[in-house]
């Protein structure tokens, strides 16, 4: 028996129920009518637990559900409640039993007696054909039907129907009211309707008129005042995961979608890094190739002050003094060169036609082209072959590792063994100061500060400083790339998660009615994006390994390195989760009444 008190609803400025009372008998079909907007459903949502904010009581056999809090509403909803749909809110990819079982899972029977009870009701409701169906390939009158089913599965005393009949043809509508006829002979159903034939069905009929409910129409035998006790029994504990499991596997479709966007997103960042990875790489490259570049060179005699400054620098290395030498000899294959004197000259601003200037360490000599061409009419065919230079009591076999574009004849050593030729040198006059910078990027630094001490350096300070500005423009380019590429598949992924997660309101609002508690349903809804996210991972991964298969097949460039790939990985799960718990905000929040009706 339910029993409304002195009830004082109101929306914003609107009172839909104005100090109203009613007393519902304990069994029987009562049909509710109105305007649309009198209060309807607003009634049948107060009823249900749905809506506890009004004045007045509503007691259910002599237990005020006023007083209850949401977990205990969601257990009186479990218990005593069934409801039939106008929509029906049957979960499509789910089959007709499990449609009906999802109202078992809170229940303490086994799983077992269930399925038992389930297939009974089918059977009794014509639908024995229809257990394994997907609700989707069913009829408007088959899936109220089945809601009937879900309804009466854990035998509820009571069964609220919004307009049961309000999406079925005559015939289907009849066929259902005649079933919630029957069913009403032990447990009281309130209909929802507009349809005033329905109401032949009814045992009472009570309109809602200015904030009122009155009663046109009652049946004096029914019982209005029952035996019945409002007890909220334990609920069995349900598995959140299962559940979650359930639904990712009936949106699957979606949630691909989803972590491909999301991993494509995170895989072109992913490939955006790696061009920056083979930018970088063709800039060390680049300086590895030109290491002429950080050679210094100053001209003129030093009493020691600018050797001394050079030397305590810690942005400069090999810094030595550089004489005149005379006499040198170069000899390759039958062929042989004097030179009656050797200048040190500035190797920065030398330009390389072909090869590298001579590297530190290493046994080798570069030529200018007039000098090479006395070798070699071709002179290209002079790299990689070694020569013998003679000078002074020593002899060295060098490697020719370039050809650079100078219009006299002219060679570069490498340092370690210029060095070794100023042993020899008997005058102490000496004739030029070289000197290396250790990093590329202090080239430009070190030459200033020589500038400031107006000390005149022949260097490639001008040229590194145009290719640092184009490095650094090439850098932010691609960053600037790489994050627009993020940020697009960021917003598509967000776009089509919130437009899964808003399309199941309704399923959240049903689970609520059915008797999940808020932080079950919460803990479905974690379950679900943790499954999101390892996928996404694993799709992510997935992409990179096939990235790496085309670009060697079809021998693309691409550099990325294990730490990029590990993060790549690890954010696509940690981003998956992030838009996940946003998109799942407002879900989650929304109250069951206001989900039913999206």
């Amino acid at each position: 028996m339910i029993q409304i008190n002195n009830l004082i609803k109101s929306y914003s400025n609107s009172l839909v129920f104005d100090d109203t009372s009613y007393t519902f008998p304990s069994n029987g079909l009562t049909c509710l009518l109105g305007a649309s907007g009198s209060g309807k459903s607003t009634l049948l949502n107060m009823i249900a637990g749905f809506d506890s904010k009004y004045s007045g009581d509503i007691t259910v056999w002599d237990t005020s559900i006023s007083k209850m809090n949401a977990d205990e509403l969601c257990a009186y909803r479990r218990d005593h409640i069934g409801f039939i749909f106008q929509n029906y809110h049957l979960l499509s990819g789910y089959t007709v039993l499990e449609n009906i079982l999802l109202a078992c899972e809170l229940n303490t029977s086994s799983e077992e007696v269930n399925r038992q009870n389930a297939i009974e009701l089918l059977n009794k409701l014509g639908l024995s054909q229809k257990t394994n169906e997907k609700i989707e390939n069913l009829s408007g009158g088959q899936k109220q039907r089945v809601a009937i089913a879900r309804a009466l599965i854990s035998n509820p005393r009571i069964i609220l129907a919004d307009e049961p009949t309000g999406a079925l043809d005559r015939n289907n509508s009849d066929e259902i009211m005649k079933l919630l006829k029957e069913i009403s002979k032990d447990r009281l159903v309130i209909v929802i309707t507009h349809d005033q034939k329905i109401c032949s069905y009814a045992d009472d009929v009570i309109y809602i008129e200015s904030g009122k409910l009155i009663a046109k129409n009652i049946d004096t035998q029914t019982d209005r005042t029952g035996d019945h006790s409002l007890s909220l029994n334990m609920a069995n504990k349900v598995s959140a995961f299962k559940l979650g499991l359930k639904n990712f596997k009936v949106h699957i479709t979606r949630y691909i979608a989803v972590s491909l966007a999301i991993s494509i997103g995170i895989l072109a960042f992913i490939l955006s890094l790696s061009s920056g990875n083979i930018m970088d790489k063709s800039i060390s490259d680049f300086k590895d190739k030109n290491t002429a570049y950080n050679n210094g060179y100053i001209k003129g005699e030093d009493n020691g002050t600018v050797y001394k400054m050079l030397s305590s620098d810690g942005r400069i290395e090999n810094v030595y003094y550089q004489y005149k030498i005379t006499d040198v000899t170069l000899s390759l294959g039958d062929k042989t060169e004097k030179m009656a004197e050797k200048y040190p000259m500035p190797k920065a601003t030398e330009n390389m036609s072909y090869g590298t200037m001579p590297k530190a360490g290493q046994q080798e000599i570069s030529l200018s082209p007039s000098l090479a061409k006395k070798f070699e009419s071709d002179i290209r065919n002079l790299i990689g072959k070694e020569l013998t230079l003679k000078y002074g009591v020593h002899e060295y076999r060098l490697a020719i590792s370039g050809i650079f574009n100078a219009g006299y004849d002219d060679f570069f050593v490498s340092s370690d063994i210029e060095q070794q030729f100023y042993k020899d040198v008997e005058s102490g006059k000496h004739y030029s100061i070289s000197y290396d910078v250790k990093d590329f990027e202090d080239i430009v630094p070190v030459s200033q500060m020589l500038a400031d001490q107006k000390i005149e350096s022949k260097d490639s300070a001008k040229e590194v400083g145009a290719l640092q500005s184009t490095f650094n423009s090439l850098s932010r380019l691609f960053l600037i790339v790489s994050i627009l590429i993020l940020a697009i598949g960021l917003f598509i992924s967000t776009v089509l998660l919130i437009k899964l997660q808003n399309s199941r309101y309704k399923e959240l609002g049903l689970l609520s009615a059915l008797g999940f508690n808020r932080g079950t349903i919460r803990k479905m809804i974690v379950s679900e994006n943790l499954l999101l996210s390892a996928m996404s991972a694993i799709l992510n991964a997935f992409l990179v390994v096939c990235a790496y298969v085309i670009s060697t097949v079809f021998n693309l460039a691409m550099i990325i390195t294990p730490l990029q790939i590990m993060l790549s990985i690890l954010s696509t799960g940690v981003v998956v989760i992030v838009i996940s718990i946003i998109a799942s905000h407002n879900l989650i929040r929304t109250e069951p009444a206001a989900a039913l009706r999206k």
